[in-house]
């Protein structure tokens, strides 16, 4: 039962430790989205004698084309002695 106790303070003490010691490291999640909402109707007049009329209607969500959407995540990792790695990585 010592033995047990011990190994587990000992196990507590080096993640405490290792806690202390751990590196700072950054994620940054970005993007640009760019789309519209486009609504369309269009109405047809039936000459014939009856009379009457067609009335279409269509609403879509497209790119507006101002710009390309994209989503990106950029980061840095401490790894101690004075190095670092870093990554970026983005998407169209």
């Amino acid at each position: 039962m010592k033995k047990r106790l011990t190994a587990q303070a000992t196990l507590a003490l080096a993640l405490a430790a290792s806690g202390a010691a751990h590196a700072q490291s950054t994620l940054t999640i970005f993007g640009v989205l760019d789309a519209s909402i486009t609504s369309t109707t269009n109405r047809a007049q039936n000459l014939s004698p009856l009379g009457g009329s067609v009335s279409l209607s269509r609403t879509e969500l497209a790119n507006s084309r101002s710009a390309s959407s994209r989503l990106g995540f950029m980061g840095q990792e401490d790894l101690g002695g004075g190095m670092a790695a870093a990554f970026w990585l983005e998407a169209p």
